[in-house]
């Protein structure tokens, strides 16, 4: 298994540079069946905040690109199952970074998430902490 940065994915669904897209196309191209490209939750994080603060896609492109990711049989997430939980509440407008905050602590077996954001409160059901 071989890890990738955050740079790596951004340049593989942003060409903002076309020969570090072409070495990104070129790198996942070259992998053979049994060869898989890890995704840490934290380039997962990265990717969904890059994507929207710098270049200002949509959060409904965003989401492509995620199911992209998870739907391939060349990445493996640390937490595929968590990433598509919170993908399923980013899709219906929740903050992607919240999403997968309550997703992580749903998976690790938390009663709740408490939090003072009431954006988090309504979008994943976290619990506000008054």
């Amino acid at each position: 298994m071989i890890a990738v940065d955050t740079n790596v994915l951004v340049r593989l669904f942003v060409n903002d540079d076309s020969n570090q897209h072409k070495a990104v196309k070129s790198f996942f191209e070259g992998l053979n069946e049994t060869e898989q490209v890890y995704v840490s939750l934290i380039v997962t994080i990265e990717l969904v905040w890059i994507l929207e603060s710098v270049f200002e896609l949509k959060a409904d492109k965003i989401a492509e690109i995620l199911e992209s990711l998870l739907e391939s049989s060349q990445v493996s997430y640390q937490n595929s199952t968590a990433v598509y939980y919170a993908l399923q509440s980013y899709k219906s407008g929740a903050d992607f970074a919240d999403a997968l905050i309550a997703s992580l602590a749903n998976d690790a077996g938390c009663s709740r998430t408490l939090t003072f954001d009431k954006g988090a409160v309504k979008k994943t059901g976290m619990t506000l902490l008054s």
